[in-house]
């Protein structure tokens, strides 16, 4: 199995974005050397690499200029990609199988038809059964993070089934195992890890291509080349329906991902909105012990109704945008941060110290108070009121949130552009809701 050309390919496509002539030189350098330290005749290994060459080129100038991919440069990314690339993948297949059997006639007078059909065969194998293990490579280093035991159970069948071929020697007990095959590549397609599943493919479709070589053909009575042929065709059948299911299952998954997204943040500003919010603030409040601190800040941006008034709803969306981007750039990692009003924003910081949780305060109030934004090139004054309650142990998410808005209310009662912490020795002067002012 002549994989050469199929990974090739996919290394050119996937880890180098400016390919020039050096990259298929080395490509060419890497098959001439060991046929030349291995004795063949300098004319055949020049027609072989050329036929060879070839095909990794026209294979990567049809895959790169006209497959689809992804936002994030995925290939492979929907249903839709795996007849496409499989179409885009024939030129290659056949202008290469021409003219290697071109070279095969020439050289060694094979059948130039049974040739071509034979090396055509063998390469579509190699693009359906590998070519996609070096596409979906970016897949597994964004999925698999943290997840080993994931990719062990992925790899652990496929590494069993060869561990079978290469030591059971008994054809009975060799047989049985064989069987597992089919069910484990399906189980790797329903996984719906693109590259798990097709690095799987490759080395189950290479140990179903040995297993049917090794037990069956005695027992055939079609020639060599036609039973190769057969096993071939078997193989990538077999693969291109696994292939099919993991991408589907792997766009349906990513599309559950975007929906669940959308569910959870806020269409505008792309931060939670205000249910995501609540759940995960009472999810975390919830979880803490009386040795850790937490604490909810609610932020109110003053006077934004006259912004809307005067400026526009439009504006008024990008000043929304522009704050949202600033506080975020103050917030330490993992810090819940969400809209849950018109103008009105919650933060719950956990794992900090009260210190930390009064200086990050009064760092978003007095940084954002101090200078204007800028929207649309033009610089637009805004200040910002805050009430901070600190968590205590026992405490709901409701009180804290409750508490957490009698201070923002204090500190809009006293002037706005300022914060003000809630005292749970004081009693505030409460709103007369909770929901917050549009003035």
């Amino acid at each position: 199995m002549w994989v050469t050309n199929a990974v090739s390919i996919g290394l050119l496509l996937r880890f180098y974005p400016r390919v020039s002539w050096h990259h298929f030189a080395v490509c060419a350098v890497g098959m001439v050397v060991p046929d030349l330290l291995a004795g063949t005749a300098y004319h055949q290994v020049l027609i072989m690499t050329s036929a060879n060459v070839l095909t990794i080129w026209l294979g990567w100038l049809f895959l790169n200029r006209f497959a689809s991919r992804s936002e994030n440069s995925e290939w492979l990314s929907t249903l839709y990609c795996v007849p496409q690339w499989l179409l885009l993948c024939q030129p290659s297949l056949i202008i290469g199988s021409l003219l290697g059997a071109g070279g095969l006639f020439f050289m060694f007078d094979k059948p130039y038809l049974q040739s071509a059909i034979f090396w055509y065969l063998n390469e579509s194998l190699n693009f359906i059964v590998f070519l996609p293990v070096i596409l979906a490579i970016p897949k597994v280093i964004k999925s698999s993070e943290g997840d080993l035991l994931s990719i062990f159970l992925h790899i652990l069948p496929s590494a069993l089934l060869l561990f079978v071929f290469i030591f059971i020697k008994n054809e009975m007990y060799f047989l049985m195992a064989s069987i597992l095959i089919i069910p484990t590549i399906v189980w790797l397609a329903l996984s719906g890890n693109l590259f798990l599943t097709t690095f799987g493919i490759s080395m189950n479709g290479a140990f179903f291509f040995m297993w049917i070589v090794h037990s069956s053909h005695r027992h055939l009575h079609f020639s060599e080349n036609i039973y190769v042929a057969i096993v071939r065709i078997v193989v990538t059948v077999l693969a291109l329906c696994a292939l099919t299911i993991a991408v589907a299952i792997s766009e349906r998954d990513k599309l559950y991902s975007k929906i669940s997204e959308l569910a959870d943040n806020d269409d505008l500003t792309g931060i939670l909105n205000r249910r995501a919010f609540m759940n995960a603030a009472e999810h975390t409040i919830a979880s803490l012990n009386k040795d850790q601190r937490c604490a909810m800040i609610l932020i109110d941006l003053d006077y934004f109704k006259k912004v809307n008034d005067e400026l526009g709803h439009q504006k008024g969306d990008k000043v929304l945008i522009e704050f949202c981007r600033l506080v975020k750039l103050c917030l330490p990692a993992k810090q819940l941060f969400g809209r849950v009003g018109g103008e009105e924003f919650a933060l719950l910081l956990s794992n900090e110290s009260d210190k930390s949780h009064e200086a990050l305060t009064d760092l978003i109030v007095t940084e954002i108070g101090k200078k204007p934004l800028i929207i649309d090139n033009e610089p637009l004054p805004l200040t910002i009121s805050a009430g901070m309650a600190k968590w205590v142990e026992g405490q709901k998410y409701e009180i804290l949130f409750k508490h957490a808005d009698q201070a923002l209310y204090q500190a809009k009662n006293n002037g706005r552009n300022q914060w003000q912490e809630y005292q749970h020795n004081e009693t505030l002067q409460a709103p007369a809701s909770l929901i917050p002012s549009v003035t």
